[in-house]
């Protein structure tokens, strides 16, 4: 979990405590990214030197720590899932249609291949993170899987209606 904002003196009070160590990653304003406390300019000589006296100065920049400490309060940050697209969504709903009523509504596939595709393509060109891959890639299998159904339950109603009439022992006229 993330901890802070904290002052140069409470990093070297928590280390003084044990609280963290020298692996703790931090950050603050300006940093890239989160690095171990070790690699901190201010922190190189942490493991031998004491808690600095006093209070916090006003001019320091506060850091930020994702250590736990259980007499402060935390704060903990969740990074939200990219929204999912629609069509993503779409395309699965009318691609498992599509399968389970193959012999009657297999035209549910069409728009299922259609919205898969389509949504393959906003989410690999979208500017901002957008979900649902999965969902689009399952609408178009079974998208496809509905077609080929209805296609082979055609082709089987044919056979058995063409062996019908050409059976023997029926009347002739």
């Amino acid at each position: 979990t993330q901890h802070g904002p904290v002052s140069e003196q409470e990093i070297q009070s928590l280390m003084a405590s044990g609280t963290i160590d020298t692996s703790t990653i931090i950050w603050r304003e300006g940093m890239g990214d989160w690095i171990p406390l070790k690699d901190v300019p201010e922190f190189q000589d942490l493991s031998n030197t004491a808690p600095a006296p006093g209070g916090t100065s006003s001019n320091q920049t506060p850091y930020t720590s994702p250590q736990t400490n259980a007499s402060r309060p935390q704060h903990v940050q969740y990074a939200q899932a990219p929204p999912t697209d629609g069509l993503a969504i779409a395309a699965l709903v009318l691609g498992i249609i599509a399968v389970i009523f193959c012999y009657i509504w297999a035209l549910f596939g069409i728009p299922a291949i259609i919205c898969g595709h389509i949504s393959l393509k906003k989410i690999k060109n979208s500017h901002t993170p957008l979900g649902g891959k999965g969902m689009a890639i399952a609408g178009l299998v079974t998208g496809y899987i509905g077609i080929t159904l209805q296609i082979l339950a055609i082709i089987g109603f044919v056979a058995a209606f063409a062996s019908a009439s050409a059976a023997p022992g029926g009347y002739t006229p």
